[in-house]
């Protein structure tokens, strides 16, 4: 026996007799898992035009055991739903949880308070009811494993990592003095790269994947949210573009792109790209070809119809307000044509920082505000439940899908245990989720953020965040 063998064998012994003679090998009962059981609401699956009323759900553990009439479970905790009614919980499909003031925020905040802010707006994000976000530009890597993982309350999160694009693209928030190839503070702490040339583009999509994005960022064109890029920018090249998707797939993920143009829609669907947001100036061709290929829309409601068309944040300087001028020109007509051609598609708000969160759930509501588009309540709530749940499983494989084992967006049996309970009905009238005292309970992976449904005498659980089930400070 050698040395190293003579001093790890006692370990192992010592291991694998507390693996022979643990009480579970012996049929001693291992705890079961808790169930919730919510009576008395009528309950919106996510993907039906109307209610099953008067049902029951069956929450065990974190997914949703049983949905119907008159359940009876010995030992489950009850909760009254008093006749409101049962949701999935919503989806934001289009977030910068890391980049609170703007994109030059790094220029002000350093990363910890930029964690900090991000935090925040997580907890914020929940509160309001959405139980999953998908991150979509920004080093929100770590904050997604500790969310994921219980340590800090806020949606699961599906993130892209640090967004890529080309020197002078959107992905660019460098200072207008700094020299070529010169790294700025957001490229430092990896809320974006800055890239040029096939080799590079391969390099930081495969530093991205390997630190455990979800999928990738693409800015497939100029945008408005930044400095030195125009809308009708055509970089970056076909190829650095289809670099990014190639690495993409090898993880069994996809590519999203930003992107506004023809040219930029284009070039995206010539290279593999499956995601798409913005696109409010694009022509009915380009949403036919879309169709064509079966890919998704990411539609930004209120960024395209409100914010773009004269209602800018704060901190855009006026190149950015007039090109969102000319991008928000498009919105009503786009937004009408995505409908009309049947494109699959989830909302997604766009909106970050203080100002901003709770713009969130006004983009959940916003599409039944845009003229002549048709998009209805009911529509509303799919695009922001339902479909995205769609998406999410169809475009991200397991290696990179912590959550596909079950369903999203849907209450079916199953499916993750996302449950929001509203006074009212969402389905009819979207607009009632605007007001924050018609949202009585959040459920997210099982664990019940907000119950306002208990009686006062359980004030611990009737408000506020859990972090491993114990209450936190308001």
């Amino acid at each position: 026996m050698r040395i190293t063998e003579k001093l790890f064998a006692p370990i192992l012994a010592l291991l694998i007799s507390n693996a022979i003679f643990t009480p579970a090998v012996f049929g001693a009962e291992v705890e079961a898992p808790l169930q919730i059981l919510i009576t008395n609401v009528d309950v919106w699956d996510g993907t039906s035009d109307k209610l099953k009323i008067k049902t029951d759900v069956l929450v065990e553990g974190n997914k949703i055991k049983q949905v119907g009439k008159g359940i009876s479970v010995d030992g489950a905790r009850v909760i009254d739903g008093k006749g409101f009614t049962v949701t999935p919980g919503l989806m934001d499909m289009h977030q910068h949880l890391m980049l609170t003031g703007g994109t030059a925020a790094g220029n002000e905040w350093d990363a910890y308070v930029q964690g900090a802010h991000a935090i925040k707006g997580a907890e914020y994000l929940l509160k309001q009811g959405f139980t999953t976000i998908r991150d979509i530009a920004g080093n929100s890597i770590g904050l997604k494993r500790a969310i994921n993982a219980g340590l800090l309350p806020g949606p699961r999160i599906y993130t892209a990592g640090p967004a890529l694009g080309p020197t002078g693209g959107h992905s660019d928030w460098n200072s207008p003095n700094a020299e070529p190839g010169a790294v700025d503070y957001q490229m430092k702490v990896q809320n974006t790269h800055v890239i040029d040339g096939r080799a590079e583009w391969l390099k930081a999509a495969r530093w991205n994947m390997r630190n455990g994005a979800d999928f990738l960022k693409i800015m497939a064109g100029g945008g408005v949210a930044s400095v030195f890029d125009p809308i009708e920018l055509t970089s970056p090249t076909p190829d650095e573009l289809r670099a990014a998707v190639e690495v993409a797939e090898e993880y069994g993920s996809y590519a999203a792109i930003h992107g506004y143009t023809d040219v930029a829609y284009n070039k995206s669907l010539d290279a593999g790209v499956k995601s798409f947001s913005h696109g409010f100036l694009i022509t009915e061709p380009t949403v036919k070809r879309m169709k064509e290929m079966d890919v998704w829309w990411d539609f930004q409601s209120l960024g395209g119809y409100t914010i773009l068309c004269g209602n800018a944040p704060d901190w855009f300087t006026p190149a950015m307000v007039k090109k969102g001028e000319q991008a928000c020109k498009g919105t009503v007509r786009v937004a009408k044509l995505m409908r009309d051609y049947g494109i699959k598609m989830h909302t997604g708000s766009d909106m970050f920082g203080w100002g901003n969160w709770h713009q969130a759930l006004l983009n959940v509501t916003t599409p039944v505000d845009v003229p002549d588009a048709g998009y209805t309540s009911l529509d509303a709530m799919k695009m922001s439940t339902s479909n995205p749940g769609q998406m999410l499983r169809e475009l991200v494989g397991p290696a990179r899908n912590n959550f596909i084992e079950a369903k999203l967006g849907v209450i079916e049996e199953g499916a993750w245990a996302d449950i929001l309970i509203w006074k009212g009905n969402p389905i009819r009238d979207i607009k009632l989720i605007l007001e924050e005292s018609n949202l009585k309970f959040i459920m997210k992976d099982g664990n019940v953020y907000k119950n306002l449904l208990a009686p006062p005498v359980y004030e611990d659980v009737r408000d506020g965040l859990k972090i491993n089930g114990l209450p936190q400070p308001k």
